[in-house]
Parts: structure tokens; sequence; C-alpha cells
């Protein structure tokens, strides 16, 4: 391997670019963090000269990193313009200056280019070929983008989001229109130079790419420890300024050290924006800080880490991590804005700023470490990650698995990457695809702008040809249906008995299996992922997006859309070369579909080659052409579709005897189904003097939309009391604009055993209570009305007491169900060690921890225990347990087996050396700390007592305890403290030894002395055994003070410290 003048390898990679570079072509520099893409740019500069370079980058940091400019100022652009601006008639009026530096260069160089919007890019464009008066493409300047597209994205603001999925596809440069006509050599760099342990590059490779397997993730979360204090040599990094600032200021004000205030100074056309420090910089002797600027005479640079060992109002002295210790008077930033003299690009300055080239850095947020090198780095997600890209950018900062820590457990939310730009970059290095099967796809459904669902997916798969499958499916949102249920006239209920997205999922990836997909609105799909099936893998291999492939389908609905972009493959109008096929699907995972009456019909083709003996009854009750042979199968469609219903809230007579009208006509047969939930108006029992009202679904409230305002009123007219959330305690009726909506606080009240009335009965009571609202029950009378009432297909026993008998038999010690594998539902809240699990995610990954299949609904055949808060309930999942005689599990016989399983499994992992095991205990955020991306549109819970419910590792809860050794622990990382006795008992042994070693030793010096006394030995000898014994015996009191001590101490921890690799 080559080597430059200034020590740098020159890798096979290095070459080509700097050919491409030298050869005038527009490149694209890209590749993992720490590949050296800035290496190779300085390189390349060095070589050539910059008299007609200018370097720019999207963000002020950004720029001052390269010593460049911001494109805004570059370009004279100012905020909030957009490509029209540019235009004859617009408001761009460049000054004299950026005419002369843009007419005088020819590279332009871009860094960072993964945050550069679209909009910016056609302007830079637009810009060029307007003052250089050419029509190629940026007015024929050489183009030099630098930058990994996997880290930060384009900032886009919720107000611009629709610009970007109508003017552009994407917020990124290269959905540019400028980018269409622009050829670019990508030169991808593989060689990481920052990390050299293989697996943290495997697995740095896995996070960048939004895909991290279960093996990773165990490597990465075996490095939490939440109670992990960052040494004064570790920098913490944090994803937002709050965080990041409290954290410094706790640091400071822990510091003994008189505090200084240094004020920046400005002049001329300069701000707070104009340079990367602290416009008000509070430092002091100890404070850990980071260089700002590149020093001179090479002994630091711009990102260096050192402390204050010295400090005065006008000098600090900083003891740097290498070694050196430099004097640091206040540095004079000249801000410039580019020129061009003498025929050479410079900069001429316009303001300076004054202020010491330091930031604290005991903490910085991630957006500011981009391009750093950190040797001990500290992960804060307590903000989560609000960013695709964001938490690569901060794990890769990292040099090593050793000095990485983190706060929590790192979950898929966390790990966010552009679906579309993985798929760009797999396609770029991937082979000539090999397949003539082809999945068409598009989807549609609920957009909240900060969440989507989808709702509706029609797939049509093209194989050899021909049209070997047409078929779709309504998909349960579990969200209110807002303007995407008007749109296609969704009656309540309408969705009660659809499938959720990942009940559908393998049915469709059985179809897709060995096809590339070309999908339309995917970018919905792989939002909807992260709110809609959290940790839900897509599996599609490496396809397209229609936008990619510059294709708009015809058609305003998925299945005409799906049928336009398999018609454009079948016509050769659309040829696909590159891409991954779908792997091969899993068999055994059972699939659904549901086309319901009051939709317009679509097609319901199976490929049978593909298909399961369940997926064929699905289609088959739906207008599939294909005909099952099993009836058990038929059978398990009805009664899961019966659990849905009845678990939602709408199970009717019209939907139970359609079901088995249909599933007659398809096989021929005698079929069951579960009861029916038979609704009643309980409106005028639950809606009394005081009662706390929340709503869901809600298009319109007595005639007119209302907001939380317009609510309050309307209940304070009828002596309610609005609350904007379902908690536990704190809300006793819920109306929903459809009964069986699955949005957040929906599900709420079902899992509180909240009653949930219809908008029309909470409307019509209304209207007949001109008065104030009933008083409210008395002390002890029940105010909670059973939400349904199950209607059974045998008349029901006439003696409670009967049906009391039915239960108690029914009713199971844990101990004897439950087994590895056992298929359980839940009703109502389930607590382990004093903490709430959800229904839903966090419940099934809890159940997979413990050795149990969490099921969502109670079936003959797909379920096989229920736990409950009340075994004589009669709603849904009780009354379908009695009916197929499925054993019930108490909630409180549950979480004691529970507990028990947890600590069973840890104490297999406590290690036989008494020293402390590494600690990993998770820490959720709270819904209110999360990005609001992240955020569902209708918070689940905002009361104080009931947010730490949900927190399932908040503070009031937390215990601690020995970790596993290998993989991750329990409960997602919180484990019970069920080590502490093995420890103390290890800790009792090793006392116990040492006491027995010093009684021994102290025998044997008594012993001595006696035989030297009798036999008149020397004096002096006697002197030194009785030294002897006096020394045995301080040292035993001294270690046994010790002892005691660590024993106070350890009771007083809450965690151990963590286990060094």
């Amino acid at each position: 391997m080559a080597v430059s003048g200034e020590g740098i390898h020159l890798t096979d990679e290095f070459n080509e670019a700097l050919s491409a570079l030298r050869g005038g072509e527009n490149v694209l520099i890209t590749g993992n963090a720490g590949t050296g893409k800035s290496t190779l740019l300085r390189l390349y500069l060095d070589e050539r000269g910059t008299d007609d370079v200018i370097v720019t980058a999207p963000t002020g940091v950004a720029a001052l990193n390269v010593g460049g400019f911001t494109i805004h100022r570059a370009f004279g652009f100012r905020p909030g313009y957009l490509p029209d601006d540019l235009k004859p008639g617009g408001k761009w009026r460049p000054s004299a200056s950026v005419n002369k530096v843009l007419s005088a260069i020819n590279v332009l160089v871009v860094d960072e280019i993964s945050m550069v919007r679209a909009d910016l890019f056609d302007m830079m464009d637009i810009a060029l070929r307007s003052i250089r008066r050419s029509e190629e493409p940026f007015g024929g300047v050489q183009l030099i983008l630098v930058g990994d597209l996997l880290q930060l994205a384009p900032v886009v603001t919720d107000g611009e989001r629709e610009l970007f999925s109508t003017v552009w596809e994407s917020p990124y440069y290269f959905s540019a229109k400028a980018s269409e006509r622009l050829r670019l050599t990508e030169i991808n760099l593989t060689t990481v130079w920052r990390q050299s342990d293989e697996t943290f590059i495997e697995i740095l490779n896995e996070v960048r790419e939004g895909s991290v397997g279960e093996g990773a993730r165990e490597i990465l979360n075996s490095y939490v420890d939440p109670d992990f204090v960052p040494p004064q040599d570790w920098v913490t990094l944090a994803s937002r300024n709050r965080r990041v600032d409290a954290i410094n200021k706790q640091r400071l004000e822990a510091l003994p050290a008189e505090k200084f205030v240094s004020v920046a100074v400005y002049t001329g056309d300069a701000d707070a924006k104009s340079f990367n420090g602290s416009e008000e910089l509070t430092y002091a002797r100890g404070a850990r800080v980071m260089t700002l600027i590149n020093d001179y005479a090479g002994r630091f640079v711009n990102g260096s880490f050192g402390e204050i060992v010295e400090a005065s109002a006008d000098e600090i002295v900083v003891s740097l991590d290498n070694g050196e210790q430099v004097a640091l008077g206040k540095h004079t930033w000249e801000i410039g804005r580019p020129q061009v003299a003498d025929g050479k690009v410079s900069s001429a300055m316009v303001g300076t700023v004054t202020q010491f080239p330091v930031n604290l850095a005991w903490a910085i947020t991630i957006h500011k470490s981009q391009g750093q090198t950190i040797p001990k780095l500290f992960i804060d997600l307590s903000g989560g990650t609000s960013q695709d890209g964001q938490f690569y950018v901060a794990v890769s900062r990292a040099v090593s698995l050793e000095n990485l820590r983190l706060s929590a457990p790192i979950e898929a939310r966390h790990i966010r990457a552009s679906n579309q730009l993985v798929r760009r970059l797999r396609r770029s290095s991937s082979a000539t695809v090999e397949t003539k099967r082809f999945l068409a796809m598009s989807v549609d459904g609920v957009d909240f702008s900060v969440s989507q669902h989808v709702a509706l997916v029609h797939a049509v798969v093209v194989d050899g040809g021909e049209i070997v499958a047409n078929f779709g499916s309504w998909i349960n949102p579990a969200a209110d249906l807002g303007d995407f249920g008007v749109a296609h006239s969704i009656p309540a209920g309408g969705l009660a008995l659809a499938p959720a997205l990942g009940d559908f999922w393998p049915l469709l990836l059985r179809q897709a299996e060995g096809a590339v997909v070309i999908g339309h609105n995917l970018a919905m799909l792989e939002r909807a992922v992260r709110h809609q099936e959290k940790g839900m893998a897509l599996n599609l291999g490496v396809g397209y997006d229609t936008a990619e492939l510059n294709f708009s389908p015809d058609g305003s609905t998925p299945a005409q859309q799906a049928t336009s972009i398999a018609e454009a493959l079948l016509s050769n109008r659309l040829s696909i070369s590159r891409g991954q096929v779908v792997p091969p699907a899993d068999r055994e995972r059972e699939g659904a579909v549901f086309l319901p009456t009051w939709a317009p019909r679509t097609n319901m083709m199976l490929d049978a080659r593909k298909a399961t003996e369940s997926d064929i009854a699905w289609a088959a009750l739906f207008g599939g052409s294909l005909v099952p042979t099993d009836r058990n199968e038929v059978q398990e469609c009805i009664e899961l579709m019966g659990a849905w219903g009845t678990s939602r809230g709408m199970w009717t007579t019209e939907m139970r005897d359609e079901l088995l009208e249909r599933a007659k006509v398809v096989l021929p047969g005698g079929y069951d189904a579960p009861p029916v939930v038979v609704k009643s108006d309980q409106s005028y029992a639950l809606l009394y003097e005081g009662a706390r009202v929340a709503f869901t679904g809600r298009k319109n409230l007595l005639g007119a939309p209302a907001d939380d305002e317009r609510l309050a009123e309307i209940c304070a007219s009828r002596g309610l009391v609005y609350k904007k959330s379902v908690s536990k305690t704190r809300t006793d009726v819920l109306v929903a604009g459809d009964p069986a909506s699955m949005s957040r606080k929906a599900q709420n009240a079902r899992e509180f055993g909240t009653p949930i009335i219809t908008q029309e009965e909470f409307e019509r009571w209304y209207a007949d209570s001109d008065r104030a609202a009933g008083p409210a029950p008395a002390a002890g009378d029940s105010a909670v009305v059973p939400e349904t009432v199950i209607e059974a297909e045998s008349p029901a026993p006439a003696d409670d007491a009967v049906r009391k008998s039915v239960s108690a038999d029914l009713i199971r010690d844990a101990a004897d169900v439950l087994n590895p594998g056992t298929r359980v539902a839940f009703r109502g809240s389930t607590y382990v060690f004093g903490q709430l699990i959800p229904q839903g995610e966090e419940l099934q990954k809890f159940c997979s921890e413990i050795g149990l299949e969490f099921k969502q609904a109670i079936t003959k055949t797909r379920s096989d225990v229920l736990v409950t808060d009340d075994p004589e309930a009669e709603d849904g999942k009780g009354l379908l347990a009695r009916r197929y005689g499925k054993p019930m599990v108490t909630s409180k016989n549950f979480t004691a087996w529970a507990e028990a399983q947890v600590e069973a499994r840890t104490s297999q992992h406590v290690s036989p050396d008494p020293e402390p095991q590494p600690q990993a205990a998770q820490v959720v955020e709270e819904a209110s700390q999360l990005p609001s991306e992240e955020r569902v549109p209708e918070p689940a819970v905002t009361e104080d007592q009931t947010r730490r419910d949900y927190d399932f590792h908040a503070e009031p809860y937390a215990v601690t305890g020995t970790a596993a050794p290998e993989g991750t622990p329990l409960l997602a990382g919180t484990v019970p403290n069920n080590g502490a006795p093995a420890k103390q008992q290890q800790r009792r042994s090793k006392a116990a030894q040492w006491a027995l070693r010093f009684v021994a030793i102290v025998g044997i010096l008594t012993v001595l002395f006696v035989l030297a006394a009798i036999s008149n030995a020397p004096v002096a000898l006697l002197a030194i055994v009785m030294l002897l014994w006096m020394a045995v015996a301080l040292a035993a009191a001294i270690t046994g003070i010790v002892a005691a001590a660590k024993a106070v101490s350890s009771r007083g921890k809450d965690a151990p410290p963590h286990r060094q690799r």
C-alpha cells in the first residue's frame, strides 16, 4: 500500500477517487464513519491548490470544521428562499462579491452532503447557471460532494413535509431536479480507520443501515449501565441541547474552584450563529473542555479534549488528553464571506467574534459530534433519538467497545435509518439481479404527520411475464381513522375484524418470496412500522420505490396503483436490473387478510405455489379462487376474527352470521363462532356529575369541530370534567367516535377497564340532559358499568353461582399450566416487580423473555391460557375462556410466578466470582421526553402517577441485581434484586474463611508464646511472638471494619459497577 508524503495510506479506493477528482469529474465521496472522507478531500485540495475552489457546508458548525463557508453565505441566500425566488423577478439579489466569487470558481466542495436539502441543491444549481450564464448543471463547475448519506438527515419541519412529497420526492439532495441531469461518480470508501475491532465495525455497519440483529444488539446492550457516572476523561453524547446543558451545568457546579464567566464580543456582521463557541462561557479549574480551533503549532486540533488546570478572567491553561499543556487566551474568529481578489477566491472579513476557543465538554450534542473521534464515550439515551442516522453518528464516534457505555438498552426506535438511502446504497453495490419475479405493491393509511399507520395494502406478483397473484387487505391501523376514514366511508367498527399489519405480513412475504419489490408509498410503510408494529422487520429485500424510478402509477387506490406498476413491468416500461430479492419466508407463521363488504371489491388471487393451507382459507373467505381442504383452518379464521372483534368491542350478530355463511360456501360443513357482543346504552348511568370524561376519534362533536377548549366547555356545561387522556385512576369514561377504535386512548381504556361509550350515545345524553349531570354514585357503589354483555349461544346459567363455579373450576396455579411455549392471553393490567407491563409490544417481549408466547386474543386453537384480573368478568376474553374451557390464572398468581421465573433465570447466571457483576437496567424515558416523530398523536397518559406506571423502568420501581454475563437481561435490561442473596452468601463465606484463618494463626502464636515462656526463652523472642500476636489481632480488626463498611455500602447501592470487558 502506497503512502503519501503526509504519511496517509493510499488504498485502492483513495487512488480511484483521486483519479476521478484529477480528471475533473463530479464526484460523491461517501462511506461509513471513520473511513477517511475528510482526509481524502484534504489530500486532493493540498495537491491541487484552492485558488479557484470554494468549500461549503449546510451548517455553520460543519463549515467551521472544514474551514469553509455556509452555503447560504457563499451564495447570498436568505432563510426561507425557494428555487422560484432565484428565477427572474424573484427575491434573490446576489451582491457583487457573490457574483464575482461564483463566476471565478472552478470547483465547488459541499461537505456533509447528507444534510443538504433538495430545494437548497436546486437553488445552488440555478444560482451558478444564472451567474455563469451556462446551461450545464451547476454552470459547469466541478462538484465534489462529501458525506455519509446514512448520517444526519436534512432538517424538515412539519409544515414543510408536504413540500417534499409533492414538489420533491424526498428532502435529500438526490431528489433535486438538478440531480436528474447531473453525472456523478460515486466513490464509496470502505476501509475503516477509526475502529480496528472487527466485531465493532460489523455492529456499526448494521446500525448504519438500521437493521441491527439480536447478536449485535446483545453486544451493545452488554455495555448498558444506567448508573454509570462518566469519569472526568469521558464524554457524554445526548440528542438534546437541553440535556447537554443540564449535564455540563451540574458537573461545573460540583467543582469547588472559583467560577468565571466570559461573554463573547461581536463586531461587524457577526452574531452567535457565526461561530461554534459559547455566547456565555462559565468555566473553572477542573472543567472538562473541547477545543474549537486548530493550533498553528500542531499541539491540538479542533475537537481535542482536555481539562482546565488553571483559570483566570483572561487566560486558561488546559491539560490536553494527549499530554500537552497549553495556555489559551481569548481567540478572535474572523467572520468572512467569499470574495475574489487578484483572480483568487478568498475570504473577506465582515465581522469578528472574540471568546475563549473552548466549550464545556462533559457532554456535547450528537449533532455537534459529527466528524469527531471520542476515545471514551457515554451515550445518554434519555432524550431518545429524533432523526434518521442519529444513533449511528453517536456510536460511531467511539473508538472501541471497551470504552463505550450506554444509559439504556438499545431498542428498535433508537436505530433509525432512511430505508430509501439504504436501498440506494445496497443497490449500488449489488450484482445484476437474476429473477423474473416482481412484487408490485401500494399502501395507504392514516397520516398524523408525527406518525403514520397503514390501513390498506394491495400487491400484484408478476412472474415469468404473467400475473400470478393479485391480492390485498384492509389493516387495523391501531389508531383513529381521522380523514382517511371519512375519505373511504369506513363505518364505525368497519375495521374491527381486520388483521393488524403484523398479522397480514407473513402471508404477503410468502407471496413475495424470490421477488424484487417495486412499491408505491413505501415511505409510509417504513415509517408506520415505527408506530404501528414497532420492531417488525419488513424483510422486503432491496427493491425500489416508484419515486426512485421516476414512475407515477395510475389510479388513486392501492389496488389501481399496484396494477399500474405490474402492467408497466409486463410492458417493459419498467426495467429492473439491480436489487435483492425477498428472502425465503417462514411457512409456519400464520397470516390473515380482510376485505369487508362495505369496501369496493378488489381481487383476491394467491400464487398457489407459495400459499399455505391457512393462507388459502383466509383468501377463500374473501373471494379467493383457491379452495381450502382443511375445515379446521377455516374454523380458525372465524375464531380469530371473532376474538379480534370481541377484544375491540365490536362483534355483532350480523358480522358473525356473515362469516359463518361465507365459510359454508367456501367449504361446506358445520362451523362455530364466538358469541356476539351486545352493546347497550350506558351513558345515562356513567355520565354522572363530576364524571371524568376523555374523547377519542371525534370528527365533529355536537355539529362542530371540538378542540380541547371546546371539549372542556361542553363537559363543564353538564357537570362533567374533561380529561385529555385515559389513565387507570383518573378517567371514568371514554367517548369514542368508533367504539372499535384501537387508538392509544381506547387501548388504555380496555386495559384499565374504563367504560367506552359511542359519540352518538354521548350526544343523545347531552341533548336529553339540558340540566346538570346526575349525582355521583354513593360511596361504596360501583361507578363503573360493564361495557359490554356477551350473548351466549346457549341459555346462560340461571344461577350466578353456577357461572362462578365454572370459573372456579378453570382457575389453575400458574406453575401447573405455564410451561415453555405456552400461548397466553391477558385481561387487565399486568404488574411484575411493581411495574406495569403494557399490553402489546412490552408484554409480548416480556413473555418471550420468560419462555411464553403472547397472544392478543382467546381462540379455540391458538391460545392455551388466560391471565385475568377478574375470572368472573363478563367481557369477551373471560367468556371465551370459559366457553372453550381454557385454564385461567389470576393476575396476582401470574405476577408471583413471573417474578420467580425472572429470579430463577437470573440466578443461573450469577458468577462464582464474588466480585460484583454488571448490571444492565433499562431506562425508558417518559412519553413527554420522546421526540415528536416517536409520539403517537394521542398521548396515552399525562397524569404523573399513571405516567410512572407506563415508564417501565421509572425511578420509583427500579430494581437491580446481577445480570447475566451473556445476552440481554430479562425485562429488556432490568432484573430483580435476586442476585443479592447469592452475593451476600459469597461475602459471608469469604468472611468466614478469613475468620478461621485468623483464629488459627492467633492460636498458633498463643501456643508458641506459652511454650517459649515455659522453656525460659530469651525476652527478645517472647517480645517478637507478642508483637506478631498483636499484629495479627490488629489485622483481623481492620479486616472486620472494612467488611462491615462494604456490607453497608453494598446494601445502599442501586446497582453493581459495570463489568470491564
